[in-house]
């Protein structure tokens, strides 16, 4: 018992420190422009602190139902499921480090409002970004094939709605999904790349490489092809600066959140139902 209520304090001071720290480095990273980001100095402490307050809720959330989700997604032999009706499909990618127990919540408060037909795909972030991408092409190719008169409304938190953009500068099929809607994704890359553990997330490199051939493939093409919205929270911990997740491409819908941390998106049950929203008006297009 000693042994685990010490792990247990452990965790949740580790999970305090982590919210902490990224929200020093946000301040550091705007504090000489938070003037232009927030009405007012105070609005900006206001909102860093809840930040950290809903960073550290998160965590501890994010972390504690992971297990669940590798679990599940080890049985299902690493295969993601396809949507279980052809209608309305709501296909959901998950971020970094991240798997298909990210959306449990958002599944949950989507099906109260009859947006039930949600499918996850998930995959490796021990992976480079080029192998993820087709797998992702893969999956949707299936998706589409199952559903070919239904199109289906593609979601995707940081990582994921990255995946998600650069799918529609690649796939012959872009025109067939209802729509797109990424939360908290770096359009423009993050500094805090660097810090990454795995390639896949170095890739994320602000303004790097992966960045610019996204931009390269777009800049030929009519965008967007389909209607996309990016959800963003004003207080960002983990994509900075502000204006990497604020600034998506030409053409793209800017939905500005209440603040909250970049992780606590996902646990947000009044963002959760602004993209609910969303979503029905992509299908009722």
């Amino acid at each position: 018992m000693t042994l685990l209520i010490t792990f247990a304090l452990l965790f949740m001071i580790t999970c305090f420190v982590v919210a902490v720290v990224t929200y020093i480095l946000f301040w550091y990273e705007h504090q000489s422009r938070i003037e232009s980001l927030f009405s007012s100095r105070d609005a900006a402490l206001h909102a860093a602190r809840r930040g950290v307050f809903s960073a550290f809720c998160a965590e501890i959330f994010s972390f504690s139902i992971y297990l669940g989700g590798t679990f599940l997604q080890y049985w299902r032999k690493r295969v993601p499921k396809l949507p279980a009706e052809p209608d309305s499909p709501i296909i959901m990618v998950h971020g970094l480090f991240h798997n298909s127990s990210a959306w449990v919540l958002f599944r949950h408060w989507f099906g109260k409002v009859g947006l039930g037909n949600c499918a996850t795909f998930y995959y490796s972030s021990r992976k480079p970004f080029d192998v993820v991408s087709a797998e992702l092409d893969k999956y949707l190719e299936a998706v589409l094939k199952q559903a070919p008169d239904s199109k289906p409304v593609l979601i995707g938190h940081s990582l994921g709605g990255l995946l998600l953009r650069n799918w529609l500068t690649t796939s012959e099929h872009a025109d067939k999904v209802a729509g797109v809607i990424t939360l908290g994704t770096p359009m423009l890359g993050s500094k805090l790349a660097t810090f990454s553990a795995t390639y896949l997330g170095q890739q994320l490199d602000f303004k790097g490489k992966l960045i610019s051939e996204i931009e390269e493939r777009e800049a030929t093409q009519e965008m967007p092809i389909v209607p996309c919205y990016a959800f963003y929270s004003p207080v960002d911990n983990m994509v900075l600066p502000q204006e990497s997740v604020s600034t998506p491409p030409r053409g793209w819908n800017v939905v500005k959140t209440m603040p909250v941390s970049h992780l606590a998106m996902l646990s947000s049950k009044t963002i959760a139902k602004e993209v609910a929203m969303t979503t029905k008006e992509l299908f009722s297009k």
